[in-house]
């Protein structure tokens, strides 16, 4: 589903991405770990097209994705992305906020999106919060809203940011069970988090990215027990 060539990223004078290659396989799920600033998010950007990365080629569902030829609008209708803070309009309902896209960017008439927004809410646990608007929701709600509101673009990809790294920790639960759903029913995931549980339970792969480079990269029951690089063994030795 992703291919990635010889990515290089750089801002300024630091380089952010180094040499990075890597397929990403229809229905599986791939963790990236590591450390703050070692280019986990600037990778899920770039794969996004959000940040565009100075050297190397990216595919898409075995098409070459080239930024400044390729309409990259329809590109991000495949590739949904799912952040660490919610950004949804505090002005528009649960729904609304949900159905934007369809009607908005899909120019989907308005009946359909609005029961297939109802779906997908209640597909996260938010049946009963359609109407109210984002300012009566907690974080971990509203952190379900937006990926429904990421679904609702009906993508073949979805990218999570460190999805609950800006919330309370009692609520990191209910975002990581919607995440895990999505995973079992075969949705093709690349997850940045650091919630170690959730890579055990729902990788099918965990990559370890340090200083813009992958280190390695196996399932997680070779990662986290039986790491074989020295710089993977001494992260995992100061978080697990």
């Amino acid at each position: 589903m992703i291919q990635i060539q010889n990515l290089h990223k750089w801002f300024g004078n630091t380089q952010v991405l180094n040499d990075i290659n890597l397929e990403i396989f229809r229905q599986e799920v791939v963790v990236i770990i590591g450390a703050s600033g070692s280019g986990k998010s600037t990778l899920l950007r770039c794969i996004n097209f959000l940040e565009r990365a100075e050297k190397g080629k990216i595919f898409i569902d075995g098409q070459y994705i080239e930024p400044a030829k390729s309409n990259l609008n329809l590109v991000r209708q495949e590739v949904g992305m799912v952040f660490q803070h919610f950004n949804l309009f505090p002005h528009k309902t649960v729904l609304e906020n949900v159905i934007e896209g369809p009607t908005q960017v899909k120019k989907i008439p308005h009946d359909q999106p609005v029961i297939m927004g109802r779906e997908l809410l209640a597909k996260v646990g938010l049946a009963d919060k359609a109407d109210v608007h984002p300012a009566m929701l907690s974080g971990g709600q509203k952190q379900r809203v937006a990926i429904a509101r990421s679904l609702a673009m009906e993508p073949s990809i979805m990218l999570f940011d460190e999805p609950t790294s800006a919330l309370d920790p009692e609520l990191v639960g209910e975002v990581l069970i919607v995440m895990k759903e999505l995973a079992q029913e075969g949705m093709t995931m690349v997850v940045v988090t650091h919630e170690m549980g959730f890579a055990k339970e729902a990788a099918d792969r965990v990559i370890y990215l340090d200083q813009g480079r992958v280190v390695e990269s196996g399932d997680p029951e070779q990662i986290f027990n039986e790491p074989e690089e020295d710089r993977t063994k001494s992260f995992l030795s100061k978080i697990l």
